[in-house]
């Protein structure tokens, strides 16, 4: 995968400094000398945030209290990308990132601005790598090391941190925890050729085959099984479409071929129905709702008629109770008539034997009085024809409604009474569809066994493709593929070693991808393993060269998924006297033979750069100045930091933010 660093990119969290941009070339060894405490350990951590990693290892202190977001640009085969990821403060990590893409990228100036997720930029990653889609688990055992390759596991591959560069235990990046050693593990053979994306595919085609055989294989087992009881089941069935109605006279004989046909009449003659109309149903069921909405209109009408019933006959009796007092009145007051008749020449009253000129006048007011009562009298009795009319209207109105309500409650106690046979039928429909179905069901797998395509048929065509597949894949050729790949790497890790500050010069050196370290043969033939050798410079040695006989085996392929990018963090580190790594280095003080060693570090770097005409990129980061590497071929000074010079400039230290 053609991925190399063009710069690292830091922004100040003060706007109104300058973003610090440290340049790479491709296509060569770059050297960032410098002395200690300068930010040389950090530059591995930035490039891994940036490439999405879960956790943020970025050195906690200056760097991060002076930066606010950390960027790298790269160079791929689709152009340039700007990968860049804000600082995450307090919390551990944070997924806020910016991508930009384009065939050049211009480095913005101000701080970036969140345009992606963590997530995206990994499937991204994922993608311009072409790793496969499928995963290494197949047979689905869940675990959980045995997931899709990713662009993070190659990673592995390429970072060289300080702890590991020389670790006699670990021998890549990150496997010093399980679930990273495990992954680096299950990746190898993918990595190295073996296991390709269309053995994959083919892996999970023939889990997902096997799982398909064994289903129909049951299937088959089934048919056996089920065979024995066959004719007894076809006697059965005929019985019971006899006493369902659809099958009238004697039972036929008593073989396979003629219950069978019999069958199949039965189901043949019962296509067209079972005498239940949908269409009669639903006319039934819109005459019902019609009826209620009738109902309930009925109903408030009959309502209306009772209360207006109720009003009349309150209203008459009123009438008739107003008549009556109104004839008290008139019964009490006509005796004033009667007195005021009598003549006028001196007659005594006949009630209190009183005078009856001095009443004249009160017996005009009474008799006036007795005039208007018997006014409304008269008007009152003309109101009861009108009060009988309307009762008699509302009385014939109610009889016509309630009449009107029982008709139609009639109707939809006829329609229920039909309902309920309705259901009864549906439920003898359902019983005959079913019987119909489960017997037409059987007919049509039994009659399947025979037939082409069946499932003997299929069987066979699911044997004759897993057996493809097997030969396809073949364990045995695999297991060569991979030896080679193997041998091939651990060839040119020994020619890599011997070039190297390694003890046994000519001693064969293997790649164990199992316990993920090198083995080296002594002149018995034991192998020891890389922890049980002693020395530092061999432990650095043999790690230099796995990876670059790896990445030289990467670069052979065609489409290698891992990135063609190397960064080594301080492998002199082993020969500095603890005295020289606690201040300014200074090369006059190596020993010459030491100065040697550590140019041949070099020299083996710059030799593979250059044999791969610029397809691979390495990054060291060491305190060795220009006079230990200086002149080699394939070797470039990227920057030196010492003095003044930092990763972070110094005026961004004590500045406000």
């Amino acid at each position: 995968m053609q991925l190399q660093i063009l710069e690292v990119i830091l922004w100040p969290k003060n706007s109104g400094l300058t973003p610090r941009r440290v340049p790479f070339a491709p296509g060569v060894v770059n050297v960032i000398s410098g002395a200690s405490k300068r930010g040389k350990s950090s530059v591995i951590p930035i490039v891994d945030y940036c490439l999405g990693s879960r956790l943020c290892s970025i050195p906690a202190g200056t760097i991060r209290e002076s930066c606010s977001w950390f960027g790298i640009l790269v160079r791929t085969t689709e152009g340039e990308k700007l990968l860049a990821r804000r600082e995450p403060g307090n919390q551990q990590s944070t997924d806020e990132m910016m991508l930009l893409e384009d065939t050049t990228v211009e480095i913005p100036f101000e701080q970036p601005k969140k345009n992606t997720t963590r997530q995206a930029v990994k499937r991204m990653l994922d993608r311009v790598a072409g790793l496969s889609n499928l995963g290494f688990d197949s047979e689905d055992t869940a675990n959980g090391f045995q997931g899709r390759p990713s662009f993070r596991d190659t990673l592995a591959f390429c970072f060289q941190p300080q702890n590991i560069v020389a670790n006699p235990d670990v021998l890549f990046f990150r496997a010093d925890t399980v679930e990273h050693r495990e992954k680096v593990r299950t990746i190898f053979p993918y990595v190295l050729g073996a296991a390709t994306g269309e053995r994959l595919a083919l892996k999970w085609e023939l889990e997902n085959l096997l799982r398909e055989l064994r289903r129909k294989q049951r299937e088959q087992a089934a048919y056996v099984q089920v065979s024995q009881t066959w004719l007894a089941n076809l006697q059965v069935w005929v019985t019971e479409a006899r006493e369902l109605g659809l099958f009238t006279g004697e039972l036929p004989d008593a073989t396979e071929q003629t219950l069978i046909g019999t069958l199949e009449s039965i189901v043949s003659l019962s296509e067209g129905g079972y005498g239940f109309s949908l269409a009669g149903a639903h006319a039934s069921a819109s005459e019902y709702a019609a009826l209620q909405y009738e109902e309930s209109t009925v109903t408030r009408e009959l309502s209306v008629a009772r209360h207006r019933l109720t009003q009349i006959t309150a209203v008459r009796n009123t009438v008739t109770d107003y008549k009556g007092s109104l004839s008290d009145q008139s019964t009490r007051l006509g005796i004033s008539r009667w007195l005021r008749s009598l003549p006028n020449d001196g007659t005594r009253c006949p009630i209190c034997d009183g005078s009856m000129d001095s009443s004249h006048n009160e017996l005009d007011q009474l008799c006036d009085a007795l005039s208007v009562i018997e006014d409304e009298t008269y008007s009152v009795s003309k109101a009861p024809p009108v009060l009988d009319r309307d009762l008699v209207e509302v009385t014939k109105k109610l009889q016509l409604l309630d009449d009107q309500l029982k008709a139609v409650r009639v109707r939809k106690r006829a329609i229920e009474e039909r309902s309920k046979n309705i259901r009864d039928r549906e439920l003898a429909t359902a019983r005959v569809a079913r019987f119909l179905g489960r017997v037409e069901e059987a007919l049509k797998l039994f009659s399947a066994r025979s037939e082409p395509n069946g499932l003997d048929d299929e069987i066979d065509k699911l044997n004759t493709r897993i057996s493809e597949i097997y030969d396809a894949l073949s364990e045995a050729e695999y297991a060569r593929q991979l030896q080679t790949s193997v041998g091939r790497v651990s060839n040119n890790l020994t020619k890599i070693a011997a070039q190297l500050d390694v003890e046994r010069k000519d001693a064969p050196a293997r790649l164990d991808i199992k316990e993920l370290t090198v083995g080296v043969s002594n002149y018995a033939g034991r192998e020891d393993f890389l922890w049980q050798l002693g020395s530092g410079a061999n432990w650095l040695s043999y790690h230099v060269a796995a990876i670059l006989a790896l990445q030289a085996f990467f670069l052979r392929q065609a489409n290698s998924p891992v990135p063609a990018l190397v960064i080594f963090d301080q492998p002199s580190q082993v020969y500095f006297p603890r005295r020289l790594a606690r201040q300014e280095f200074d090369e006059n003080e190596l020993l010459d033979e030491d100065v040697q060693s550590i140019r041949g570090f070099f020299a083996a770097m710059g030799k593979l750069a250059t044999h791969c005409n610029g397809k691979l990129q390495i990054i060291v980061l060491d305190h060795a100045g220009p006079d230990v590497w200086d002149k080699l071929e394939g070797v470039k000074l990227a920057e030196e930091w010492r003095g003044d010079d930092y990763l972070v400039p110094p005026d961004w230290f004590d500045l406000p933010v």
